[in-house]
């Protein structure tokens, strides 16, 4: 679009079953038009012969009275047939025109679905020239520190990095993540207070703000919510983004809260991740097998996310239906196309833009791009659109709610879908929230949140 937003990706699975179903209907209207010109041929017959088909039989009618054929009445009969085979040429033109658009709504449909898979293969192998060569330097010295990853530079050099700085961090801190429910935090800047059970998010926009509480109730704390109950029940789950900038601890205890830079770099390398192996936690805690779940994250929160869904272990275990993230450098990482995926960004934030490449638009795969040439940001902070809000999840819902209002059909059809897993037009739905405080030292207590990575593959020795 040329005011800043771009929508890409969901277009071409969505009409390329409604151009089949075009091409269904030009189909049937030309075998329609075959049979109008076996009538105009009939007509034809008739009127040169005067003889019509009558009931199995050949009858004649008036008109095959040779005196009837001059005069006036002969002039009417050659008039009717020279009319008759104007409309046959007529018809078979039109017979022509329509067989040949059906044929072009179904050569385009093939070029879409075509179109689509390319690009999602040349969006894959995306990285920049700097990072490659880079990538080359570390296989070449460290080929132990990329063992596992996904064929991605970027991937490789930030696996060098985490596995690095995890050798120092493990060594003070210890290893595995220890999870917790907890019922009080900050809430509002009141700290020590009952944390809240979430209301129905009712869209995509509010998944996004209700990221804000678990985001503030304290170190290392993520939410579950129900909506509904019994077997109709749906998760939703927010993963906040990084609040730690420490790769090796810097203090006692800083190490502690897994969603620091060291989860990041283990995300983004294909490592397993503490933040990830909290989630699997928390999911086996209150999330049955086979459930339906919806996970959004923003920032690293949206590189776990990415990372949680894509796991094979967990993959087994839950359906996840819906992926949505904010501001998250998860480009690289293939969702399955069972997954309903939303990415939202804009250029007006830096973390966004060290992905190791786009985020592969596809058919089950959306991206929602805010560009510095447009006042959409500006307008979702309030304030100035350069100020530290536009990585915050307040901007990112407001581009999203910008691009809504655009009715981009691809979108439009996303996210009702989207919508409707967070309980759309269901305000008054039962709830039930949870929160879970993760912290490193401790030995994790459920298997299946042992090495959630992408890759899934096995992590280099810790």
């Amino acid at each position: 679009m040329t005011d800043g937003i771009t929508i890409t990706g969901g277009y071409t699975a969505a009409e390329t079953d409604t151009l089949r179903d075009a091409a269904a209907v030009l189909r049937a209207a030309s075998r329609r038009l075959d049979d109008a010109r076996l009538d105009v041929a009939r007509a034809r017959v008739a009127l040169a012969t005067g003889e019509v088909p009558w009931g199995g039989a050949v009858v004649p009618w008036a008109g095959s009275d040779p005196w009837s054929r001059r005069g006036a009445a002969g002039a009417e009969i050659a008039a009717a047939i020279g009319a008759v085979a104007v409309a046959d040429g007529a018809v078979l033109r039109a017979l022509g025109q329509v067989e040949a658009l059906a044929l072009a709504v179904l050569r385009a449909a093939r070029l879409y679905e075509e179109h689509d898979e390319v690009a999602v293969r040349l969006v894959d192998g995306a990285v920049p020239a700097g990072v490659q060569l880079l990538a080359a330097g570390l296989d070449l010295l460290l080929p132990w520190a990329v063992a596992g990853s996904v064929g991605s530079p970027v991937a490789s050099v930030s696996g060098t990095a985490s596995h690095l700085f995890d050798g120092v961090a493990r060594a003070r801190e210890g290893d595995g993540v220890r999870v917790e429910e907890v019922t009080r935090g900050t809430v509002d800047g009141r700290p020590d207070s009952p944390l809240p059970d979430l209301p129905v998010p009712g869209n995509v926009e509010g998944a996004l703000r209700a990221l804000e509480v678990p985001n503030k109730a304290g170190d290392g704390v993520l939410a579950v919510q129900r909506l509904g109950a019994g077997a109709d029940a749906r998760y939703v789950v927010l993963l906040p983004g990084t609040q730690t900038w420490n790769v090796v601890g810097d203090g006692a205890g800083d190490f502690a809260n897994p969603r620091d830079l060291t989860s990041d770099l283990d995300l983004v390398g294909g490592r397993a991740s503490d933040y990830t192996d909290e989630v699997a936690q928390a999911l086996d805690r209150v999330v049955p097998a086979g459930a339906s779940v919806v996970v959004v994250g923003h920032s690293l929160g949206g590189i776990a996310a990415t990372r949680v869904v894509t796991s094979p272990a967990l993959r087994r275990r839950y359906r996840f239906t819906g992926l949505v993230t904010a501001g998250a450098p998860s480009g690289g990482i293939a969702v399955p196309a069972g997954t309903l995926t939303l990415n939202v960004e804009n250029a007006r934030e830096v973390v966004s833009a060290l992905d190791p490449g786009p985020n592969p638009a596809g058919p089950r795969h959306l991206v929602v791009h805010a560009s510095g040439a447009d006042d959409v940001v500006r307008q979702a902070l309030g304030s100035s659109p350069y100020g530290g809000g536009t990585h915050g999840l307040a901007a990112h819902a407001g581009v999203l709610a910008e691009a809504r209002s655009r009715h981009d059909p691809a979108l439009d059809r996303a996210l009702a879908e989207l919508d409707g897993s967070l309980g759309a037009g269901a305000p008054g739905l039962a709830t039930r929230t949870w929160y879970f405080r993760g912290e490193r030292g401790g030995a994790a207590t459920v298997a299946p949140a042992q090495g959630v990575s992408g890759a899934g593959s096995p992590a280099p020795p810790r």
